[in-house]
């Protein structure tokens, strides 16, 4: 089977020197993140220094300004930050970088609320708008859109080395730009992943990530509609912590108006936390919950994957769940997207990030990529 990839975009390097279009601003755009081009050195970023087990400094390569991190030291910290970005509610933003390196690298966007002290935490953005920036010779640009809702009034972005190999990383340029309106539109179809870190995926880049190659394939497949994808799932979230610690009512139903359908994958943590049983009533009083604060909303349910040659983790840890909630889609007459099933219809450990792993890889994320724009092809067709 021919392997699918992400859409991280590469550029080529010839004799030594860089070919590329940067991650920057067009006529007329404004970035709001100052000095995002390190022509001005290292205005506006944090930590510039130079130690012993690290340095972050401003320096010629590839015939321009690139921010330089470096780590000397296995496992000591480098990173900088940009404070006090003003954001403006239910608008959308885009955050690009262009960058490479020899050992891993991550950007985060760490939105707050003045009106809401706990929307920091609970919006848990260390996961749903943080990512690696790819690794290699030659640059890369990673993009991510970014919907504020109502809460999110200002941010921080921080460039760093993630792992703890010595290594580098260039940044050659950061943007941070307005492109467009959130606030609810009847012509636009919001749909809004939830789930863990299976749903998530925050160990790939943003344009691996399922939300990402979903809204590329529903865009091809309906020019004609406005169609957006909001990724809110969390590494190790379980339906419980959603709905008791307050995460629904502050990150969902008071920061978004407008929800038209709920892709809703949980389960392989709450296996840890109470019996299948319980893990239905807490799905139904989610689902519940959803269809009570966003009327007309459609509820899809997703298992999670099969784990090729582990067969124990299918049969006893992950696949009761799975069952669970495929079990509860039927008795409510929700699409259901049968990951499990392509997982292992699959057969092949290509599709985890690595052996015996419930994780997908970036080839895993495009077959649940497949497999939920099969039902939601459907779905947008009979709207």
């Amino acid at each position: 089977m021919e392997e699918r990839r992400g859409c991280t975009v590469r550029f080529l390097m010839f004799l030594g020197v860089f070919t590329f279009v940067l991650a920057g601003t067009g006529a007329g755009e404004t970035n709001l993140l100052k000095n995002g081009d390190f022509s001005q050195g290292a205005a506006g970023w944090s930590d510039v220094h130079a130690a012993d087990a690290t340095e972050i400094a401003v320096v010629e390569a590839a015939g321009r300004k690139a921010l330089l991190l470096r780590r000397r030291q296995a496992a000591a910290k480098v990173q900088t930050t940009q404070f006090n970005i003003r954001l403006k509610p239910q608008t959308l933003y885009r955050l690009s970088v262009t960058g490479w390196g020899d050992i891993p690298a991550k950007v985060a966007l760490r939105p707050s609320s003045s009106s809401d002290p706990d929307f920091f935490n609970l919006c848990k953005s260390w996961a749903t708008s943080t990512a690696p920036l790819e690794t290699g010779k030659s640059p890369s640009v990673n993009t991510f859109l970014y919907d504020s809702g109502l809460k999110a009034d200002s941010a921080f972005v921080s460039l760093y080395l993630s792992g703890e190999t010595p290594g580098e990383f260039h940044v050659a340029a950061i943007s941070l730009l307005e492109a467009g309106s959130s606030a609810p539109s009847p012509d636009e179809t919001v749909i809004v992943h939830l789930g863990d870190s299976i749903t998530i995926t925050s160990y790939l880049s943003f344009q691996q990530r399922v939300e990402a190659l979903l809204q590329a394939k529903l865009a091809g497949a309906f020019p004609a509609k406005k169609i957006r994808n909001v990724n809110l799932g969390v590494d190790g979230e379980f339906l419980g912590e959603m709905l008791d610690s307050g995460r629904y009512d502050k990150v969902i139903r008071e920061n978004y108006k407008k929800i038209d359908v709920a892709v809703i994958r949980y389960g392989a943590n709450d296996r840890r936390m109470y019996s299948v049983d319980r893990f239905k009533e807490l799905l139904g009083a989610l689902c519940d919950n959803l269809v009570g604060d966003y009327p007309g909303i459609i509820i899809v349910i997703g298992t999670g994957p099969y784990i090729h040659g582990s067969e124990n983790a299918n049969r006893h840890q992950y696949g009761p769940y799975w069952q669970a909630a495929s079990e509860f889609a039927a008795a409510r007459n929700y699409p259901l997207v049968e990951i499990y099933k392509r997982f292992e219809a699959e057969a092949s450990e290509k599709t985890a990030v690595k052996k015996g792993d419930a994780h997908p890889s970036a080839y895993g994320v495009s077959v649940m990529a497949d497999a939920e724009f099969e039902v939601l092809s459907k779905l947008l067709r009979a709207k």
